[in-house]
Formats: structure tokens, sequence, C-alpha cells
């Protein structure tokens, strides 16, 4: 596929007059970004079934046709520079330092100079030694003096590898061609007014001071360059050239006319040719720059920090998840809607750690989220949040909605605003299933009989949607019930344990309890952080029944949980009228309460997490007995 290129055009006080002859754009643009993913400065496609798509969003949507690369943003900005006054002296950061200062990698770039240049020199190097040395200059405004002025001409290609102190003279016009990395350190502006800021420490902390590498190629002579980033080449097309390709590929046209299928092009014209052609035969009398990105390696984004947003960061899984995140190095940002909430919450501990950051963020507003998912780019979202409570769903059912499902379609329509390649994990619940056939797998059908977990089934089905539709990377995570120390008073597991403590101190007469008869799982919320965080690691994304496969009835929870603190229950009785009697002191310890019965409470819930064990390896490292120790261990909420 061959995708031809609308420039975005960006206007310059200091724009010469070169790109206003080849494009009808305003009288003082002075940059023309040729190729460019840049969120709001996206080239734009100009033919084919992408036509009027940004070139940002074909690159987050349909990353096969670039071969898969696993950079988040475009790898690459290209850019058509004409200048009538001297431009600022920058320098560029390498990796390292761009890292540790900015958590994001550092920036290559080179100059191919196009006929119409004006400019003889370009400034490429600074005569000075060390730091000192530089702050002097700077501060005393001579640092024009002692920039290296080097010969230029067409078909030059200037190489301006980080750490080089560069800057292009008036009357320069180049294509730019750069890794699309938004750190540019600027060191001098010549004492103009208006002042801009510039920034001397970093530069003088990156400068590399030796000139004597090689900084100018003649390509009327080599006509190609390589780095680690990108491969650049001239062609000169007489009659007829095959080119084949192996991954995609940028064509900038230098000049005259050629043809290519349908497809015809001229001087300034770009395309990229897609990974999935396999070769083109272009014809005419043309001369092209081809450019190809290297593909980066996985080693060089682990050295970045990667960075996740929690959702419900309060909760016993942001506990977890948060504690698991920060072990593995991330920066964690915690999306919290009342601070009170969090106060309380154990994960309000990380907030004395650099890398863990609470932001009050309200869901349901899009401009908060969209806002914050494109400033922060987080390479993983944990959407956690929520109301769970099925009884308080009957009662509110439009608020339940709003939390659950509208949240849902916030978050999804924010990765897909921003075009950023962010994988989502949508926490789901097995109440959407009826638990009438068990155990339950992706393939058991839905049948959610709440408010509750109608509202999640909306959540899981406008994910899925929003995966198959747009490409969203986004899994569904069926989450079987999972208790730990952190989760709220009130849910079943903790209820059993506290009651049995007090009873056995003494605090406490009786448990009540509703249908002792249903079937539950009882995982560790730890092991289910894992198992969150390892959904994501793989290369695509599916929706997946997260569960440990053992289930028990609440009436044999009840027993094991009794047991260890030393008392023997026995049964009587059916239904409302079932009691648990200790079997030495015979007296009632556990009775039926009507009021908690659930209306349409799932019978059986319990997961078949083989396709998850399948597709990651995962394996569960909590028991239920370790579970019921550690929860009656600590009764301190009790």
């Amino acid at each position: 596929m061959i995708l031809f290129l609308k420039p975005f055009f960006v206007e310059k006080p200091w724009a010469g007059d070169e790109l206003t002859k080849m494009f009808d754009c305003p009288k003082d643009t002075g940059e023309a970004w040729v190729v460019s993913g840049f969120k709001n400065k996206s080239t734009i496609i100009l033919n084919g079934q992408y036509k009027g798509k940004s070139l940002r969003w074909l690159w987050s949507n349909k990353p096969q046709l670039f071969g898969n690369m696993i950079d988040k943003e475009f790898p690459l900005l290209i850019k058509l520079i004409s200048s009538s006054k001297k431009l600022s002296v920058q320098v560029h950061p390498n990796d390292d330092y761009a890292i540790k200062r900015h958590n994001q990698l550092g920036k290559s770039e080179c100059w191919y100079v196009l006929p119409g240049n004006k400019a003889n020199t370009a400034a490429i190097g600074v005569n000075l030694k060390n730091a000192v040395e530089v702050r002097n200059v700077v501060n005393n405004n001579l640092l024009e003096n002692y920039l290296i002025q080097r010969d230029i001409q067409s078909n030059d290609l200037i190489v301006v590898d980080p750490g080089t102190v560069h800057a292009m003279n008036e009357g320069t016009f180049v294509l730019e061609i750069q890794e699309a990395s938004d750190i540019t350190y600027r060191l001098y502006d010549y004492n103009r007014e208006p002042k801009r800021e510039l920034h001397l420490c970093d530069a003088c902390n990156v400068i590399d001071y030796d000139n004597n590498k090689e900084r100018i190629i003649d390509f009327n002579k080599t006509k190609s360059f390589a780095n680690k980033f990108f491969e650049i080449y001239r062609h000169k097309i007489s009659s007829v050239k095959k080119f084949d390709i192996d991954r995609f590929s940028i064509f900038y046209v230098l000049d005259g006319e050629a043809s290519y299928d349908k497809y015809h092009f001229k001087k300034g014209d770009v395309f990229v040719v897609t990974s999935d052609t396999k070769n083109i035969s272009i014809t005419g009398q043309v001369e092209l720059i081809e450019i190809l990105p290297i593909p980066n390696t996985k080693d060089r984004f682990d050295k970045t920090i990667r960075k996740a947003i929690i959702t419900g960061v309060e909760s016993q899984d942001g506990y977890y998840l948060s504690k698991l995140l920060l072990d593995k190095k991330y920066e964690v940002y915690g999306l919290i809607q009342n601070q009170e909430a969090f106060k309380k919450s154990k994960t309000s501990e990380f907030v004395s750690n650099k890398d863990f950051k609470a932001i009050q963020c309200d869901l349901v507003n899009k401009n908060d989220l969209e806002d914050l998912i494109f400033d922060i780019k987080p390479d993983e979202i944990y959407h956690l949040a929520g109301q769970t409570q099925i009884s308080y769903s009957f009662d509110n059912p439009v608020q339940t909605t709003l939390e659950n499902s509208v949240a849902t379609l916030r978050l999804l329509e924010a990765i897909k605003k921003g075009e950023v390649r962010t994988k989502l994990f949508n926490l789901e619940t097995p109440y959407l299933f009826k638990g009438d056939i068990y155990p339950q797998s992706e393939n058991t059908s839905f049948q959610p009989g709440s408010p509750y977990s109608i509202s999640k089934l909306y959540s899981y089905q406008i994910a899925k949607n929003y995966r198959e539709n747009f490409g969203i990377f986004v899994v569904n995570g069926i989450c079987y019930n999972h208790e730990s120390n952190e989760k709220i008073i009130g849910s079943v597991a903790t209820k059993i344990c506290c009651a049995a403590n007090k009873i056995k101190r003494g605090e406490l007469e009786y448990l009540e309890l509703g249908n002792l008869n249903v079937v539950r799982e009882f995982g560790h919320a730890e092991d289910y952080a894992r198992a969150m965080w390892q959904s994501l690691q793989s290369d695509t994304a599916d929706d997946y029944v997260i569960a440990t496969g053992e289930g028990v009835t609440i009436r044999d929870f009840v027993t094991k949980v009794f047991k260890k603190v030393g008392i023997e229950l026995v049964w009587h009785g059916e239904g409302l009228d079932e009691v648990g009697i200790d079997a030495k002191t015979k007296k009632v310890l556990v009775l039926v309460n009507p009021v908690i019965l659930r209306p349409n409470d799932a019978d059986i819930l319990v997961g078949d997490a083989t396709h998850f064990k399948n597709s990651t390896g995962f394996r569960f490292n909590h028991s239920l007995s370790s579970l019921i120790d550690e929860l009656l261990e600590d009764d301190r909420r009790c």
C-alpha cells in the first residue's frame, strides 16, 4: 500500500520563501512537517481507504502496516525547513541522559541539503573544551564566535548526533530527518528579543566536544547513510527501478516525475510504502530520498521507566497492583475520586515513593481523562474503579451504570482520541454468569441478573468493540472472588473471619449469613494483581477468565474458618432454618438471615482459567488455607 501525505505547515518568524514556492501554504511557513505522527501536528493521508485519517491514527490503530514496531509514537519526524534568519543554537541529549532527566529516549537527526539552499555554511560543533568555557561565552553573548561553521552544498547530508552543537544559518533549505523526540536544549539565541528560554545547564551536560568526527557526507558520491535509528538512500532513476520492501519505507521526491501503478508523483511529494507491500517498480525520470526506520529493540525501551495508570487505586487490587508495579520500577499514577477514602486506604502508604502519584480525577469527565492520558502517555492502564455492591445497584441503577459503564467508555475514548499505544486491563466480574453452568469459561454465555452485572456486561462488550473496531489493546479480565486483609469491610470472607475471632474471644454471640449453598472461589488479591499485569504482557489482547478453579460453598468456608480457631461446627436444618452449632457447647453460632439473601444470586461461580494459563503461563501462589490463616491472623478492622 502506498500512502501519500499532506504536510502540516508551521509558521515561523524566521521563515524563508522556499516552502511557499512548493506548496499552497501561508506566506510565513518556515516548516512543513511532511511525515509526522505528533498529536495535533500529524500529517494527513491523501489517498486510499484511510484517506482523511492522520498518520498518528494509522500508527496507533493499524500497527501491522508498519511491521508492528514497538514504538508507542511514530518513530520519525521529517520536516522541510526554510529559513531567512539564523536559527537558535541547540543540542540534543543521548539516551542515557534523556532517560535519567525526562524518562524519554534521546534524539539523533540529519539534514539533507536541498536545491534552493542559499546558505554556504552550517554551524556544526563548538570550538570550546568544557562546560565552564561554554557557560562563560554564553553568559557574555559570545558563543557565536566559537561555533564551527562548516561548508555545505546541495546534496550534502549533515549528521547531527546527540551532543552535537548545531544551528542553521540564514538561507538554509533542508530536509530534516530526526527521531520523533521533543527533547531539545536551546543553548544560545543570539541575544534576540523577545528572549526565549535557554537550557544552559542541560545543554552543558550533554555537549560532545570532539570536533574531529565526520559531520558532512557528500551524497553525490556516497548516496547512503545509516545510524542505529534510520537509513537514508539517494536514488536517481532514469527509466525503471524495482524496490524490494522488507519494512515500511518513506520516500521524498527531490526532483522530476515518476509513477508506480496508478500513482503519479512529482517534486516535493512524500509517500509511505507500508510493510504489507513486497515490492514496487518506479518508472520515470526522478530523484528520490528513501528513508527506512530501523526498528527499535526492546532493550532500548526497557531503559525507560514504564508508566501505568490505576483507577480505583484505593481498593485492595489497587494496593497490590501498585506494590507490584513499583517493585517492577514502574511510574504509577493512581486515580482517585475521594481524597478521604484514599487517605484511609493501605495504598496511601505509597505517597512517599517518588514513583507514585495520586491524582484526583473524575472518570466520567471526558476532558479530565483525555488530557491526563495524553500528558502521561501510559504504557498500561488498569481499570479497577467502579461500583461493586450488588444490593446497592438495585437501589441506585443510574449511578451504578455511570460508574461501571460510562467510565469504561470514557477511558476507551480517551485512548482512541489521544491516539496513544496504551494497553488497557478492564476488570470484569463473574456475576456476568448465571452460575447454572460451571465451571465458567470464556465461551460460557452471559446472563447477568442485577443492575450491577448488567452495567459490567456493557463495560465488557464496549471494550471488546473498541478492540475489534479501533485496534485498542484492551483485555477483559473476568476476575473471580479474591480476598485479602486490604479488602473493604463487609466482604463475606472478612465478615466470616472477623466473626470467628470475635466468637472465639467471647465478643460476639453468633454470625448471620445469607445463602449458605452458593459456591464461590476465595483467591488471594496478590495473585490477581500479578494476573492482571501478566495479561498485558502478551503481544495480542484477549478476554480471559482469571480464576483458581477451587470453589467451596459458603457453609464449607465457614466450617474451615471456625475449625482454624478451634471450633468444630455441625449443621442442622435446611434453607432459612439452617444453623451452625458448636459441636462441643451445642450453642448456635451461625444462622441464616433472610434480609441478607440476594435476589437472583448465582448458584455456582467457579471459573475455568485454562485459556489464561495456557496463554500466559500464569500460576497461582496462594492456597485457600493460607488465605484463611492470613485473614484470621490480622483482624485489626473487625
